[in-house]
C-alpha cells in the first residue's frame, strides 16, 4: 500500500467478497491508488476515522453488510465531502430502491466489469471532483 495520499488518491473499498476485494484492491494498488480495503461498512468507518486525509473515492455495493451504500457515503462525506462514489451492483435496477436513485444510478458500474472499465469510471469520477 501506498503512503503518500498528497501523491496518490485515497479509494476506501467496501467488499464482502474477499477475492472480489483482493482483486480490486490489486488493480488499484498497481494504478498508484492508496486503497483501504473493508468488508463491511462497520470497519469502512473505522478506517476513515484511521485515514490521516481525506478519501477521495468510496467503491461499495448498493447493499454491502453494515448499512446501504448511500448511507455509508452520507456518514463518510461528513469528514470527506468532496468523495466520489462508484457503486458496483450485479443488478443495477436494485438502484431504484434506493430512495435518491439520481445519484446513485450516475454512480453505477455493472457488474463484472474489467480492469480496464474499472479505471476509467474512476479516473472520471476523480477528475470530476477535481475539475474547477
Amino acid at each position: 500500500m501506498h503512503t503518500n495520499p498528497a501523491l496518490h488518491p485515497v479509494v476506501l473499498v467496501v467488499e464482502d467478497l474477499d477475492l472480489l476485494r483482493q482483486s480490486i484492491q490489486q488493480i488499484l494498488e498497481d494504478a498508484e491508488f492508496l486503497v483501504l480495503p473493508a468488508a463491511n461498512a462497520g470497519q469502512a468507518l473505522e478506517l476513515a476515522q484511521s485515514c490521516a486525509g481525506p478519501i477521495n473515492l468510496l467503491i461499495t455495493k448498493l447493499h454491502p453488510p453494515g448499512m446501504p451504500g448511500p448511507d455509508l457515503a452520507f456518514h463518510l462525506r461528513k469528514r470527506s465531502p468532496e468523495m466520489s462514489v462508484l457503486y458496483c451492483s450485479a443488478d443495477p435496477l436494485a438502484a431504484l430502491e434506493i430512495p435518491d436513485p439520481a445519484e446513485v444510478v450516475s454512480s453505477m458500474l455493472p457488474r463484472p466489469f474489467s480492469k480496464t472499465r474499472l479505471l476509467s469510471r474512476i479516473n472520471t469520477l476523480l477528475a470530476a471532483h477535481t475539475s474547477p
